[in-house]
C-alpha cells in the first residue's frame, strides 16, 4: 500500500479526537481493587523515580534511566536472554516516560478495568493483565527487533491496557459509552507550533466497539507506514508502542475466555 495513502488516512482519524467518560457500569461484585492497586503502583513507582532523579540536579535524569534500562522492555535483551530477560517484559508496564503519560495509561485502565475486572473478578483480572503485558511484549519484542535491532527500549503499561480493552471489546462491545467527541486540528492545521485547536468537546454515547476499533485502526496504520519505511530501507520513529498495543489487545480478546465468570461465558453463547 502506497506510504503516502496511509499516512492521509492515519492523520484523518487522528482530526476526530475521543474521550471516553462514562459507560453502564452497573456493577455486581463491589469495588475494583486490583485495578486500583494496578494505579496505584504505577503512580508510587513513577512518584519514585521522579524523586530520586530531582535529588540528582548534578545529572539530570541520566543515572536513574540508565539503572532502569534492564527493567525496560528492550528486545536485543530479551532474545538474548540478558537483564531480566522476558521479565523485563512485565516490569517495563510499571514504568512511564512522564506524568502525561503515567495519566493518560491510568485513566483509560481505570475507566475500561472496572467492568472488566467485575466479569473476571480480582484473581482473574491480575492474571488477565499480567497475560496481556507478555502478549504485548511479544508482538512488539518481534517487531521491534527486526525493524530496528531492537536496542530502543520500550516502557509503559498502554500495551496491558490495550489488553484490557480488548477484554472489554469481547463482553461489551454493543454497550454505549459517553464520549466526548471533538476535532483536533493540530496534525492538518499547525496554526501555532506546539498548539493545538480543540474546539467544545461535544458528549455522544457511542457504542463501545467504535471507540475501541478507532483506537486500533488507528495504531494499525501507523503500524504499517513503520513497515512500509523498513520495506524501503528507512527508518520511522514514532514513540508510541503500537505493535504492543496491538499485541496486548489480541491478548485480551483470547484470554478473557480463561477468566470471566460462568454466567456470563454463558450468555455470550
Amino acid at each position: 500500500m502506497n506510504p503516502s495513502f496511509i499516512a492521509f488516512l492515519f492523520i484523518l482519524l487522528q482530526i476526530i479526537f475521543l474521550l471516553p467518560i462514562k459507560d453502564h457500569r452497573s456493577r455486581q461484585r463491589g469495588f475494583p481493587w486490583v485495578t486500583a492497586v494496578i494505579v496505584a503502583i504505577n503512580v508510587l513507582i513513577h512518584i519514585g523515580v521522579v524523586i530520586f532523579t530531582y535529588t540528582r540536579p548534578e545529572d539530570p535524569g541520566l543515572t536513574v534511566w540508565r539503572a532502569m534500562y534492564p527493567f525496560k522492555e528492550v528486545p536485543y535483551l530479551i532474545i538474548n536472554h540478558e537483564g531480566l530477560g522476558a521479565l523485563s517484559s512485565l516490569t517495563s508496564t510499571y514504568l512511564h516516560a512522564n506524568w502525561g503519560h503515567l495519566l493518560g495509561n491510568m485513566f483509560f485502565l481505570w475507566f475500561f478495568g472496572r467492568k472488566v475486572e467485575d466479569a473476571t473478578g480480582p484473581v482473574g483480572f491480575g492474571l488477565l493483565y499480567t497475560l496481556c503485558g507478555f502478549t504485548s511484549s511479544l508482538l512488539s519484542v518481534v517487531v521491534r527487533s527486526t525493524i530496528s535491532g531492537g536496542h530502543i527500549p520500550g516502557l509503559g503499561a498502554s500495551g496491558a491496557i490495550f489488553g484490557v480493552m480488548g477484554a472489554y471489546f469481547f463482553l461489551y462491545s454493543d454497550q454505549k459509552i459517553l464520549t466526548l467527541v471533538s476535532t483536533w486540528l493540530a496534525p492538518a492545521i499547525p496554526v501555532v507550533p506546539g498548539f493545538c485547536l480543540i474546539p467544545l468537546p461535544i458528549p455522544i454515547w457511542i457504542p463501545a466497539w467504535v471507540f475501541i476499533v478507532y483506537k486500533l485502526i488507528s495504531d494499525a496504520l501507523l503500524g504499517q507506514l513503520v513497515l512500509e519505511f523498513y520495506k524501503a530501507g528507512e527508518t520511522l520513529h514514532v514513540g508510541v508502542g503500537i505493535f504492543a498495543h496491538m499485541g496486548g489487545a489480541i491478548g485480551g480478546m483470547l484470554f478473557i475466555y480463561l477468566f470471566m465468570h460462568p454466567e456470563i461465558f454463558a450468555h455470550r453463547r
